[in-house]
């Protein structure tokens, strides 16, 4: 069994790095609402999360993670994302045998009223027309099961629906699997997660034309130290399958029962500079939670500089 998990390990490990090159397709894959991650805990750590995932949202970064949460779960969040864009997820979790844990997950993201912009067959434009508004939807169902005191493996099938313009039916579908491995190591205080997120293909298209838009598959890999019997410390090395990598760096400090600190760095923050003055806060997290027993409060905010503040607050209940 050791053997096997150092196998699958090290297969994952060599295909994330042969990943690692750069790519022709930067910033082309469509569906990009399926890059946003849901979970007001895991956005005060900039998102990294992969290693650590001990909650019901680890459905939205490393599914393995599952396997770690003791209590049936429904946690509920929103998101405030920037431009008039607002969205939110909810997670129910549950353990259906003594190795095998059960989850269902819905995410949704909807814009505020857009002018239409109206352009002659030359591309020249013409005016305004009226509004529209866009919308999408992610629901699916994940398992994971502990298969090695070691290992965790998780999966998730997933139907993603994009609502472009309602009145002129542009949308499109597509479904996807997201594939993920949690590794306690040899030192009982380091964890290693690996994920492959949004693998699928599409199903009906925006327009007659059907052109194809790929999914934004990304890989990751993740380790979760805990430094302290209260803290721990989070990297993820990110690889999107259509642009460069990335790492997310991130902190989580228990105070006391009740409250708990968190803080993050993501290192696309070059990204978001528009050379305005709140460009240095550009990639930074900040977090808190309130554990009240049964239900708990996490509350996450990050930075994209002048572009502006994305919340998130989420409201968790252990049953």
């Amino acid at each position: 069994m050791v053997k096997r998990i150092v196998f699958i390990l090290l297969m994952l490990t060599l295909c994330f790095s042969g990943l690692l090159a750069n790519s022709d397709l930067a910033g082309t894959h469509g569906f990009a609402f399926m890059r946003l991650p849901y979970s007001a805990r895991a956005m005060g750590m900039a998102n990294a999360f992969t290693g650590l995932a001990d909650d019901g949202d680890a459905v939205f970064f490393n599914t393995a993670g599952l396997s770690h949460v003791k209590e049936t779960q429904l946690k509920i969040n929103y998101m405030n994302y920037i431009e008039g864009l607002q969205g939110g997820s909810a997670v129910y979790n549950t353990r259906i045998t003594g190795d095998w844990v059960f989850a269902t997950f819905v995410q949704f993201l909807v814009s505020d009223e857009i002018p239409r912009m109206v352009v002659d067959q030359n591309g020249a434009f013409l005016g305004q027309q009226g509004t529209f508004n866009t919308s999408n939807i992610v629901a699916g169902i994940g398992f994971a099961r502990t298969m090695h005191q070691s290992l965790d493996f998780g999966v998730n099938f997933k139907y993603i629906f994009d609502n472009l313009d309602p009145d002129e039916s542009y949308n499109a579908s597509a479904v996807a699997v997201d594939l993920s491995v949690l590794h306690q190591t040899n030192n009982e205080n380091l964890k290693v997660g690996v994920a492959l997120r949004n693998f699928g293909m599409q199903l009906t298209y925006y327009t007659d034309t059907k052109y194809e838009e790929n999914l934004p598959t990304m890989l990751t890999a993740g380790l979760s130290y805990r430094f302290h019997d209260k803290g721990f410390l989070n990297f993820d090395l990110c690889r999107p399958f259509d642009n460069d990598f990335f790492f997310r760096f991130g902190l989580e400090y228990y105070y006391n029962p009740i409250f708990t600190l968190r803080a993050g760095v993501d290192s696309r923050m070059n990204d978001y500079r528009t050379d305005e003055s709140l460009d240095f806060l550009s990639g930074i997290a900040f977090g808190a939670g309130f554990n009240f027993g049964r239900y708990a409060i996490d509350y996450g905010i990050s930075s994209m500089g002048s572009l502006g503040f994305i919340n998130q607050i989420s409201v968790t209940y252990n049953f």
